[in-house]
């Protein structure tokens, strides 16, 4: 499988082939390719080996899926569209999706992903876009389809790819948090922002519950939901003019119903180091960079970019997101 960073020369080679390319890179680079088999996005960081970070301007990160792919389809999807992606997702198969940060789409695909027909019945995954270091820039972040090469701020990006009736396709997350013993919050409704949350059984103003309990908001904080076992992380945003003075916003959806706590690291955790299957596509959270003990030890097998957001099913934060292809076995019946 060839994945890693390559120069534009390179991947415009690929193009012409007629290979099926992810691609992730600065956005005056992807602007240069030509029209092709291919979806990108926005951004410079990206982990080729554990421990390493690579900054780049002038190569792209490639994961070419030439191999294994089959039948591929490209779409751009709108906030009034969205909600057709696990529609239009082969059978058997995986999508990838691409979407900026800050979008319309991407508010609509992560507050109502849940209820779309179809939901978690097809491979979804996929990354937000944004460039974050880049203050001098800030419409800088783009998700672009490479079928006509159009740049896209507030639509989502999609490739389906068709497996061969031999091979399948899963998505798998993986993040070293945990839930941790302090009180449990629970909020009336999905949503972005919130005003009240049920805290401990008690239903109170949560901003006002952050400021008692002196939480710091300018330093990284993560909550970490239960969804029947599985723990899905959300940032919360320092102070948005939106919230004035009463919500608290955050980086991805709190879900109306799920039992949310403050996240702590579990030490005890190790990342996967065998799948049933080959990776095929990979991607991190740009803040596990920020935290070494996590980068050093539970990234070991990550080659990809550092995004805004990752994408399994639902939106979340904080997270490692692998695609893996493996062969259908055949039945063993007894004699």
């Amino acid at each position: 499988m060839i994945q890693g960073l390559y120069s534009v020369p390179e991947v415009t080679e690929m193009i012409g082939r007629g290979d099926v390319l992810l691609l992730a890179g600065d956005v005056d680079l992807l602007a240069q390719l030509p029209a092709g088999k291919w979806i990108g996005g926005s951004t410079t960081r990206f982990i080729l080996h554990a421990d390493e970070l690579v900054e780049s301007h002038d190569k792209i990160f490639v994961h070419n899926l030439s191999e294994i792919a089959g039948e591929i389809k490209i779409s751009v999807y709108d906030p009034s569209t969205i909600s057709n992606i696990f529609d239009d997702a082969y059978d058997n198969g995986f999508s990838v999706l691409i979407m900026a940060w800050g979008s319309d789409t991407l508010k609509e695909y992560s507050i109502n992903v849940s209820s779309y027909h179809n939901f978690a019945c097809k491979v979804i995954c996929g990354w937000i876009t944004k460039n974050f270091f880049d203050n001098e820039n800030p419409d800088i972040s783009k998700a672009v389809c490479g079928k006509d090469g159009s740049l896209h701020s507030n639509s989502g990006v999609v490739m389906h790819v068709a497996l061969p009736a031999d091979k399948y396709a899963e998505v798998h997350t993986f993040s070293p948090f945990k839930q941790g013993k302090g009180d449990v919050f629970m909020f009336e409704e999905n949503g972005l922002q919130v005003e009240n949350a049920c805290i401990n059984g008690i239903k109170q103003n949560f901003r006002q519950y952050l400021e008692s309990q002196k939480i710091d908001r300018s330093v990284e904080c993560i909550v970490a939901g239960d969804f029947a076992g599985t723990i899905m992380n959300v940032y919360l945003l320092r102070d948005q003019k939106s919230d004035r003075g009463k919500y608290v916003s955050f980086s991805a959806p709190v879900y109306g119903g799920v039992e949310y706590r403050f996240a702590e690291i579990d030490l005890s955790y190790e990342e996967p180091t065998s799948f049933e299957g080959d990776i095929v596509f990979s991607l991190t959270c740009i803040t596990n960079y920020t935290q070494p003990e996590v980068f050093k030890k539970y990234l070991r097998n990550m080659h990809g970019p550092f995004t805004y957001g990752e994408i399994a099913y639902h939106l979340m934060n904080h997270a490692t997101i692998y695609v893996t292809v493996g062969n259908v076995q055949e039945p063993v019946y007894a004699s």
